[in-house]
């Protein structure tokens, strides 16, 4: 960094290490500052300083409240890109609202950005206020893509003599300083880019195509400050060549309607399911079961050729196939981990509004259930119309001053007429203060309300999950169609090969040769009929010998001991086996099976994982 620039950063009385020059994040490993330590005064200053070139991040805490941002957690993870300082709330925060004026304080449990560069206050947001530990994760995130974002903003055009030409570079990707933006560094200098996404795919967010910490390769714009990955883009799947007959995918739902449902297993691949195909209850509709904007689990079926997509009998346990991404290299493009508040929407972001001046330490935020309002929050458009109308105001008030002051210019003002000023002007900041307070009460009221719609409207997924779940199970028959439990399972095993095998391939996997062991019925008594339902999917790969899905069962040998050499388990010469019929569930459920010697298979126990003897 310049000297010059230097030359009116105030000194910190605990001597942090110096960080890295503005708009550079140091190369990983490199061991980050102490969080430094200013005085209100000073520190307001600081951030007043016109050659200011480093973004701050400002911390407050309350004394003696164990709830607080972690300064020096914060300040390693942003690694020198930005300052951190921290200030006790109460005289120091006051200090630093005197010295930086209106709607640039901060208070309480609280962290805010501010940039640098150039109208910097018009670009700083709003304070993020810690309310309970379990924000913090989510927080320190938000705090680390607005210093991505206000790096981006501050750096200055390039203005090269030369127009430079684009070239090719590989770039490892910093962050997402918004939703539309990723940052990279050019892994030869150091010079950081953004990637687009409106040069990609506009509709989809930057990091469900690249993550951070990824590699790519791309061509540099230096003079635009682009990263262009366009190259990277994979054309549109057929799903014949990701999915075959039966996998489950994940997909997400656009739109629903009350019989039907339109999903994507990828942009641009759109497919309609009836609700036949979502709940196996006629009396259903596919609104109360699901959401726009969800991820679901879909199982894919070819018919003649032709996608049909179901999700009845789609286990919760059973492994799904990930979804495709849609940069080379990049994440799959759905995960069922995301959480469903970073699905993105048509509307712009709320900030979270700054906490109003004359709050003190520890106060509460106020809500429209806290207040017991009787009618509904101010929408976006009468929070503009507020805040122009208080705007106005107050510079009618500045130009009643002027005026007065030009006045008393004029005539040689009395020091009675001088009190009388000030008591007008008094009264117009009074009147100021009281209503930016009502429009920061307003906006803290519509993000309140809004936080708890989110909540609402997550739990009203969970709630369609649950209920979708309990539906796809295809109804079972009443009762048993056999007296005989040995010709009812031959039965229900028949049915399960008919509807699990596909046609073109029943010729090739008919069931074989099998017998029933005498403890086996008494063990298929005590099952659940979910329990029943996965095992018998489990026989019909064993007896049908379907060699894809079997070997995902993994068969192999009961031994007589937990050795890795120890002897099979024989019967004669018939060999015990052993497959898997659930996974990743308490209690998962195994087959035990002997081969005959003489051909064939006797089907001995379905028993828990733990039991290992025959």
């Amino acid at each position: 960094m310049p000297a010059q620039k230097n030359r009116n950063r105030p000194a910190s009385p605990t001597g942090p290490a110096a960080a890295p020059a503005s708009g550079s994040f140091p190369a990983p490993g490199t061991p980050p500052a102490l969080p430094a330590r200013l005085g209100g005064t000073e520190l307001a200053e600081y951030l007043r300083d016109p050659q200011r070139s480093r973004t701050v991040v400002v911390i407050s805490h309350l004394p003696r409240n164990p709830l607080r941002y972690d300064a020096a957690a914060l300040t390693a993870m942003l690694a020198g890109g930005a300052e951190v300082y921290e200030l006790a709330n109460g005289i120091e925060t006051r200090k630093l609202e005197s010295g930086l004026g209106d709607d640039m304080h901060i208070f309480g449990n609280a962290a805010r950005v501010y940039p640098c560069g150039l109208g910097w206050t018009t670009r700083i947001s709003s304070p993020h206020l810690l309310h309970h530990a379990g924000q913090l994760p989510a927080l320190y995130e938000k705090i680390e893509m607005e210093v991505l974002a206000a790096e981006h903003a501050g750096r200055p055009a390039a203005a090269p003599a030369t127009a430079s030409l684009p070239v090719v570079a590989e770039a490892r990707v910093l962050g997402f300083p918004s939703a539309d933006r990723a940052m990279v560094e050019m892994a030869a200098d150091g010079t950081q880019a953004v990637i687009r996404s409106e040069d990609l795919l506009p509709d989809i967010p930057i990091d469900w195509l690249v993550s951070k910490g990824q590699v790519l390769s791309g061509v540099l714009d230096a003079a635009a400050g682009t990263f262009d990955v366009r190259g990277l883009v994979l054309p549109p799947l057929s799903p014949i060549k990701k999915y075959r007959h039966g996998d489950v995918a994940m997909a997400r739902v656009v739109s629903v309607r009350p019989d039907h449902a339109t999903v994507l297993l990828w942009p641009g691949s759109t497919f309609r399911i009836g609700v036949a195909d979502i709940s196996s209850n006629d009396l259903d509709s596919a609104e109360d079961l699901l959401t726009e904007d969800e991820v679901v689990r879909v199982r894919v079926h070819y018919d003649n050729g032709a996608v049909r997509l179901s999700m009845l009998d789609v286990d919760d346990d059973e492994a799904a196939v990930p979804a495709p991404p849609l940069l080379r290299g990049g994440p799959p493009w759905l995960d069922p981990e995301r959480p469903y508040a970073s699905i993105p929407h048509r509307g712009a972001p709320v900030s979270v509004p700054a906490p109003c001046p004359a709050a003190g330490a520890g106060a509460t935020l106020p809500t429209a259930v806290g207040h017991g309002l009787d009618r509904e929050p101010p929408t976006a458009a009468e929070r503009r119309t507020a805040l122009k109308t208080t705007q106005l105001e107050l510079d009618s008030a500045r130009h009643t001053i002027d005026e007065l002051l030009a006045e008393t210019r004029k005539k040689g003002a009395t020091d009675q007429l001088a009190r009388v000023l000030q008591d007008q002007v008094a009264e117009h900041r009074e009147a100021a203060a009281d209503l930016a307070r009502r429009l920061n009460d307003a906006e803290r009221q519509l993000a309140a309300v809004k936080e708890e719609l989110a909540r609402t409207k997550a739990s009203l997924v969970q709630s369609r999950q649950r209920l979708r779940a309990d539906a796809s199970r295809s109804e079972k028959a009443a009762g048993p169609l056999f007296l005989e439990p040995d010709k009812q399972f031959h039965y229900e095993l028949t049915q399960a090969w008919a509807e699990t095998v596909p046609p073109h391939d029943k010729a090739s996997h008919t069931l074989g040769t099998y017998r029933l062991g005498q403890h086996f019925l008494a063990s298929w008594s005590v099952l659940t009929e979910p329990q029943r339902v996965r095992a018998l999917r489990a026989v019909v790969d064993l007896v049908a010998d379907r060699q894809g899905p079997l070997r995902k069962r993994e068969p192999h040998h009961l031994r007589s001991n937990e050795g890795a050499h120890a002897a099979a388990v024989m019967r004669g010469h018939d060999v015990c086996m052993r497959l898997y019929v659930e996974q990743k569930t308490p209690g998962a459920l195994r087959l035990h099976y002997w081969k005959l010697a003489g051909g064939g298979l006797e089907l001995h126990e379905v028993v828990p994982h733990d039991v290992v003897k025959p």
